[in-house]
C-alpha cells in the first residue's frame, strides 16, 4: 500500500496498511506534485520566447500598433505585442483616466493595479513590461492552486468520513493533470500577454474557489458546530471573488458561490432539522455576494456621473449636459450599451452566416464543454457533489449559455479558460481515453495554442 501512494507523489503519507483513512487527515498530508511549479515557469518562458520570436520573423497584419513605438528598439519590440484590447488597457493605465466612453467596456483593477505599481513617471513600455512579468508570475501560482482545488473537489474529504486511498491517489493523478492542462491550455496567449485580464482573474477566481472548498472541509468540528475555520475561509474566499469581479465583467457571475452555499445551507437544515447553527452564517453568505456585485455596481456608477449627470463629459454649446442614450434606460447600463455600439455584441448576433469561421473557432471549446457538463457534472462517484463543485459546474454552464447566445462566440475559447472546472472534467475524459486518444487531445491542445501565439501576437484576427 505504501508503494501505492508513492506512485503519485502529491500525497505524502507514513507508512500505513489502511486502505482507507479518514478524508481530513488525507487532505493535511496533500502537497503540489513535485516539479509543478517548474514546469508552469518553464512553459511562461517558452511561450513568452515564442511570442516574440514570432513578432520578429513574421510581418503583422494589422501594423497599426507600431504608431506608438518609441525609437528605443527594446521598448518598440515589447510594444509590439501589446495589441487588441491591451492598447485600451494600457492608455487608461497611463492616463489615469478613461478617456472615451468606449473605454469603459474594461474594468478598472488592471490599469490602476499597473498605475499604482509605477507611481511616478508612467510610460506604456514599463506598463508593458510589468503587466506581462505580472501575468506569467500569477498565472504560474494558478496552476499550484489549480492542482489543490482539483484535488479537493475530485476527492471530496471530510472530517469522519473514511476515503479509499487508492480513489485518493487516483483523484491526486487527475489533479495534476488538470494543473498541467492550465499550463499548456489552448487559450494562454491571452493569459500572457500584457494588458489581458485572463490571468488575473483566474487567479482570483481558482484562489477563492479554493478557499470555498476548504470552508467546507472544515465546516464543523466534532460536535457538530460552526468551526472558525468555516467563517475564515468562506469570507476570504468572497475577497478574492469581489477582485477577480473588479478585473472582468463576468466576475459577477461568481456571485453564483455564495447563493449556493445559501441554498445548500437552507436545504440541509429543512431536510435534516439539525445543524440549526450553520444559519449563524447566512448573512455573511449574503454579505459576501452583495461584496461581489459592488465591483460591476461601482463601474456603472462611475459611468453614471461622467456622462448622466449634471458634469457629464458631453455638453452642447450652452455647457448643458446632453446625456447619452442608455442613461434613459433601466437600470443605465454603459457596459452593455458600449458593447452593442462600438463591438456589435448582443443577442444571437453571432449566429449570421458570415460568422460561420469564428462559431467553427469557437466550436471545440462548447462542444467539449457540453460533453463534459452532461457526462460529469453535478454528480461525482454516484454522491452528490460538495458545493463548490456545484457552483463551478453552474458557473461553467452559464458561461456556456452567455458564448453561444451574447458575446462574440469566437471568444468562447479564452472565456471558458478562465474557469477551473473545465481543465478538471477534461483531465477526467482523459484518463478514460485511449492512449490514441490522450495523443489527440493533446496534439489539439498544443496545436491550437500555437497558432494563437502566432496569430496574436502578429495582430492577426484570433480569439
Amino acid at each position: 500500500m505504501f508503494r501505492q501512494w508513492k506512485k503519485i507523489r502529491n500525497i505524502r503519507i507514513t507508512k500505513t496498511n489502511e486502505e482507507v483513512i479518514d478524508g481530513l487527515v488525507v487532505l493535511n498530508r496533500y502537497h503540489n506534485s513535485d516539479h509543478i511549479v517548474s514546469v508552469a515557469f518553464l512553459s511562461r518562458a517558452v511561450m513568452i520566447l515564442l511570442m516574440f520570436t514570432f513578432d520578429a520573423f513574421i510581418s503583422d497584419y494589422d501594423t497599426s500598433s507600431s504608431l506608438n513605438q518609441k525609437t528605443d528598439a527594446f521598448c518598440a519590440r515589447v510594444e509590439s505585442v501589446a495589441v487588441w484590447d491591451a492598447v485600451h488597457v494600457l492608455r487608461i493605465a497611463e492616463v489615469g483616466d478613461y478617456e472615451y466612453e468606449h473605454s469603459r467596456a474594461f474594468y478598472p483593477a488592471l490599469p490602476f493595479f499597473l498605475r499604482f505599481i509605477h507611481r511616478g513617471v508612467v510610460s506604456t513600455c514599463a506598463l508593458t513590461c510589468t503587466a506581462l512579468i505580472l501575468n506569467s508570475l500569477v498565472s504560474i501560482i494558478t496552476v499550484a492552486n489549480m492542482e489543490k482545488l482539483a484535488f479537493i473537489l475530485l476527492a471530496n474529504p471530510q472530517s469522519g468520513r473514511a476515503l479509499d486511498i487508492s480513489f485518493a491517489t487516483k483523484c491526486a493523478s487527475f489533479a495534476r493533470t488538470a494543473a498541467l492542462l492550465y499550463c499548456f491550455n489552448p487559450a494562454s496567449i491571452f493569459h500572457l500577454a500584457p494588458g489581458y485580464t485572463e490571468a488575473m482573474f483566474t487567479f482570483c477566481a481558482t484562489y477563492g474557489a479554493l478557499l470555498f472548498a476548504r470552508g467546507t472541509v472544515y465546516a464543523f468540528d466534532e460536535s457538530c458546530n460552526i468551526t472558525w475555520g468555516y467563517f475564515m475561509n468562506k469570507g476570504a474566499s468572497y475577497v478574492f471573488f469581489a477582485l477577480a469581479a473588479s478585473f472582468r465583467s463576468n466576475g459577477i457571475l461568481l456571485g453564483i458561490y455564495p447563493a449556493c452555499e445559501i441554498v445548500s445551507l437552507l436545504l440541509v437544515v429543512m431536510r435534516e432539522r439539525k445543524f440549526w447553527s450553520k444559519l449563524i452564517s447566512l448573512p455573511a453568505h449574503i454579505f459576501g455576494g452583495i461584496c461581489i456585485a459592488l465591483p460591476t455596481i461601482m463601474v456603472q456608477y462611475a459611468a453614471y456621473v461622467n456622462f448622466c449627470g449634471t458634469h457629464s463629459r458631453y455638453n452642447n454649446s450652452n455647457n448643458k449636459a446632453i446625456p447619452r442614450p442608455w442613461c434613459s434606460k433601466f437600470p443605465p447600463n454603459v457596459y452593455t450599451f458600449i458593447q452593442s455600439e462600438y463591438w456589435d455584441v448582443g443577442f444571437l448576433r453571432s449566429w449570421r452566416f458570415s460568422q460561420i469561421p469564428n462559431i467553427l473557432i469557437a466550436s471545440p471549446a462548447l462542444l467539449a464543454s457540453v460533453y463534459c457538463l452532461m457526462k460529469y457534472a453535478f454528480v461525482r462517484n454516484k454522491i452528490v457533489s460538495p458545493v463548490g463543485a456545484i457552483a463551478g459546474d453552474i458557473l461553467w454552464l452559464l458561461s456556456c449559455l452567455l458564448c453561444t447566445t451574447v458575446t462574440h462566440i469566437q471568444i468562447s475559447m479564452r472565456f471558458l479558460s478562465t474557469l477551473a472546472t473545465p481543465y478538471i472534467y477534461i483531465a477526467r475524459c482523459g484518463a478514460e481515453e485511449s492512449e490514441r486518444g490522450k495523443y489527440i487531445i493533446a496534439s489539439f491542445i498544443a496545436a491550437y495554442g500555437l497558432v494563437g501565439i502566432v496569430l496574436f501576437s502578429n495582430f492577426y484576427p484570433w480569439t
